[in-house]
C-alpha cells in the first residue's frame, strides 16, 4: 500500500485505520498533503473534500453526532486551523468525538514571517480534551514508539472516559508529496481502553431511595439528549408515580404519556400560581435547556434539593440550587427509583394545567394570521414519522418547544446547543443526513441559512435532506426578547435586516426549490417535498412578516396567562 513517505504520517494513519475510524474530512491545502495522500489512498477511509474549513468541521460533527464514532478533520497550516474553532467548541460541549489534524510548519519557522505560519500548538486549549504535538520526523525506534503511543492516546481520548474533540498538530518539512510502498512493513503498535461499568455502592443506592421517597414533589427536567431507548423506558416507568412531574424539550428526544413537552407554554400558564408548582426535589438530566422561562422560574423559586445526574461528572448548577452530583448514566440511577407509591397530586397538577393550555393553543392557532407560529405548527405536523430533525438556534429551536409533538411521530431531534451559535447549522445537517438513510429535515432561520450557505457546496450532497428556510428578513429574536425592540440600532445592528431570498442559491446548487407566503401554498409545498420529491434534496423558503411574528407570539403568551 502506497502512502506518504513520512513515517510519522504512515503510523498515525494506520493506527486510526486499525482503531475503526472511517470518515475523514479534508480541506484542500499543500502543507497537509502528506495526510491527504495517505488517507485518500488507504482503503479503510471514506474521504470528503470541503474547501471551507468551518463547514468541514461542522459537517464532520454531523457525521460523528449520528455514528458516535470519531471523525477526522484535516487542514493545512495557518488560518485554516482557526476556522475549525466554532465546531470544535460545539463538539466539546456536546461531547462529540472529533480528531483534529492540523498540518504545521516546523517549529523553527514560527513567527519568522514565512507563509501560513501561526502559533498552532494547543491553539484550541479551552475546548479540547487533549492536544498532541508530533515530531517533524522519526529518527530512531524511541521516536517511533513515541509517535505510535501518542496516536493511540489521541484516538482513545476522543471517546474515553467520555467523548469529545482532540487536537493533533503535525509539523512537516518539504518535500510534501513523496509516497512510499509500505506493503512489507509491520503494523504500528496498538493499545485499547477497556470500558468499565461504574456502579454506585449499595449503601448509596439505599440512601438515594430513602431520600427519593421523602419528597412529595419531584420535578425532572431533561435538556439536550440524543435518542436513548433505555432512558426513555425508565422515565416512562417513573412517570407513573403521581409525585413526579417531567418537563421535556424537543431536543430531549424522550416521549411519554405523562410528560410535559411544552415547557414555555406551561411555565407562562402557571404565572401567579408558582407556589403550587415549586418542587421539593429537582432532578436534571442531559445537556443545556433552551427555555429561559423555566430557568427563571426555578431560580426565583428554588427547590429544597437539586440532583444533577450525568455520566460526565460536570458541576452544572444552572438553577443555582445544586445539592448533589451523581456521575452515572441517568438510566442506571433512575431504574432504582421507579415504582414507589407516594400520595401526591403533583404530576396531575402539571398535566391538567398543560391540557387546559393546549386547548387554548388549538383555538388560537386556528384563527391566527400566517406567521412563524402557524408555520412551525404546520411543518412539524407534516414531517414524516421517525425521521431526523435538525434545528437551528435562535428563534427556531425556541419555537419548536412550543409544541407537544405526538409520541408516535418519534422525531429524532438534534440542535447545536453546546454553544448555541447560528453558524454551522446546515453543515451539521448535511453531515448528519449523509450518515443515515432516514429522511432528514433541517429547519433554519434566514440569518443561519445565509451565514452557512457554503454547506450547499458540500459533495456528495445528501438527497434525503430537506431544508425548511423561514425567511422573515432578519433576526426576529431581537423583536421578541426584552430590551432591543424599539431602539434605533435594532434593524441594522441587531436584527440585521435584509431583502435576500434563496431562489438562485438553490438553483446554483441543484436543489428542488419551493416558495410560499401563505397557509394554502405552505401545505401544497410540504406535500411537494415530502411526497412528490421525497427522494430529492429540496429547499422550501417560507416568507413571513418580521414585525407581525413577535406581536402574535406576545399575544399568545398574554392569552396563556389568563387561563
Amino acid at each position: 500500500m502506497e502512502l506518504s513517505s513520512k513515517l510519522v504520517v504512515r503510523d498515525l494513519v494506520e493506527v486510526l485505520a486499525q482503531k475503526g475510524v472511517k470518515h475523514v474530512v479534508i480541506s484542500p491545502g499543500s502543507r497537509n498533503a502528506p495526510l491527504t495522500l495517505s488517507f485518500n489512498r488507504h482503503p479503510n477511509f471514506t474521504c470528503y473534500s470541503i474547501v471551507d474549513e468551518r463547514c468541514a468541521a461542522f459537517f464532520a460533527l454531523g457525521i460523528a453526532q449520528q455514528t458516535k464514532v470519531p471523525v477526522v478533520i484535516c487542514c493545512t497550516s495557518g488560518s485554516a486551523a482557526l476556522n475549525y474553532s466554532p465546531a470544535i467548541a460545539e463538539a466539546y460541549y456536546q461531547k462529540i468525538p472529533l480528531l483534529i489534524l492540523t498540518a504545521d510548519r516546523p517549529k523553527e519557522w514560527i513567527d519568522q514571517m514565512d507563509g501560513q505560519t501561526i502559533r498552532q500548538s494547543n491553539v484550541y486549549s479551552n475546548y479540547i480534551k487533549g492536544s498532541f504535538d508530533f515530531p517533524v520526523e522519526i529518527h530512531n525506534e524511541d521516536d517511533r514508539w513515541y509517535v505510535q503511543r501518542m496516536a493511540n492516546e489521541a484516538i482513545e481520548l476522543t471517546q474515553f472516559p467520555e467523548s469529545g474533540p482532540v487536537h493533533v498538530n503535525l509539523p512537516f518539512r518539504e518535500p510534501l508529496y513523496e509516497i512510499k510502498d509500505y506493503s512489507n512493513e509491520d503494523f504500528p503498535k496498538l493499545f485499547e481502553t477497556t470500558k468499565t461499568l461504574l456502579e454506585l455502592p449499595e449503601s448509596q443506592v439505599v440512601d438515594l431511595k430513602q431520600q427519593w421517597q421523602s419528597y412529595n414533589r419531584i420535578l425532572i427536567i431533561t435538556g439536550l439528549l440524543h435518542p436513548n431507548e433505555a432512558l426513555n423506558s425508565v422515565l416512562n416507568d417513573i412517570s407513573n408515580q403521581n409525585n413526579v412531574a417531567i418537563l421535556t424539550e424537543t431536543t430531549s428526544n424522550v416521549f411519554g404519556k405523562y410528560f410535559n413537552r411544552s415547557i414555555d407554554r406551561v411555565i407562562v400558564g402557571i404565572e401567579g400560581e408558582e407556589e403550587d408548582y415549586v418542587p421539593d426535589l429537582l432532578v436534571t438530566l442531559g445537556g443545556p435547556v433552551v427555555s429561559k422561562k423555566v430557568k427563571s422560574f426555578l431560580r426565583e423559586n428554588k427547590p429544597a434539593a437539586h440532583w444533577h445526574i450525568n455520566a460526565s461528572n460536570d458541576s452544572v448548577d444552572t438553577y443555582q440550587s445544586l445539592t448533589r452530583i451523581i456521575p452515572l448514566s441517568p438510566e442506571k440511577i433512575l431504574k432504582f427509583l421507579a415504582g414507589f407509591e407516594v400520595q401526591s397530586n403533583y404530576r396531575d397538577k402539571w398535566l391538567e394545567k398543560d391540557s387546559s393550555l393546549q386547548n387554548v393553543y388549538n383555538e388560537f392557532v386556528q384563527e391566527v394570521e400566517f406567521c412563524d407560529l402557524k408555520v412551525f405548527e404546520t411543518v412539524l405536523n407534516q414531517i414524516p414519522k421517525e425521521s431526523h430533525l435538525q434545528l437551528a438556534n435562535s428563534t427556531v429551536v425556541r419555537y419548536s418547544n412550543l409544541f407537544d409533538q405526538p409520541s408516535q411521530n418519534k422525531l429524532r431531534c438534534f440542535s447545536n446547543r453546546g454553544t448555541s451559535g447560528i453558524d454551522g447549522t446546515l453543515s451539521t445537517a448535511v453531515g448528519a443526513a449523509l450518515s443515515t438513510n432516514e429522511p432528514t429535515t433541517v429547519i433554519t432561520g434566514d440569518l443561519s441559512f445565509f451565514y452557512d450557505s457554503n454547506a450547499l457546496w458540500i459533495a456528495p450532497f445528501p438527497q434525503n435532506l430537506k431544508i425548511i428556510l423561514i425567511n422573515n428578513k432578519g433576526g426576529s429574536i431581537f423583536r421578541i426578547i426584552d430590551g432591543p425592540s424599539g431602539i434605533e440600532e435594532l434593524e441594522p445592528f441587531l436584527e440585521a435586516k435584509h431583502n435576500l431570498n434563496a431562489e438562485y442559491i438553490a438553483k446554483t446548487f441543484g436543489l428542488n426549490y419551493g416558495f410560499c407566503d401563505n397557509q394554502a401554498d405552505l401545505i401544497s409545498s410540504l406535500e411537494d417535498i415530502y411526497i412528490s420529491n421525497l427522494d430529492k434534496s429540496s429547499l422550501l423558503e417560507i416568507s413571513t412578516e418580521n414585525e407581525l411574528n413577535p406581536e402574535i407570539l406576545k399575544r399568545y403568551f398574554r392569552l396563556l396567562k389568563n387561563v
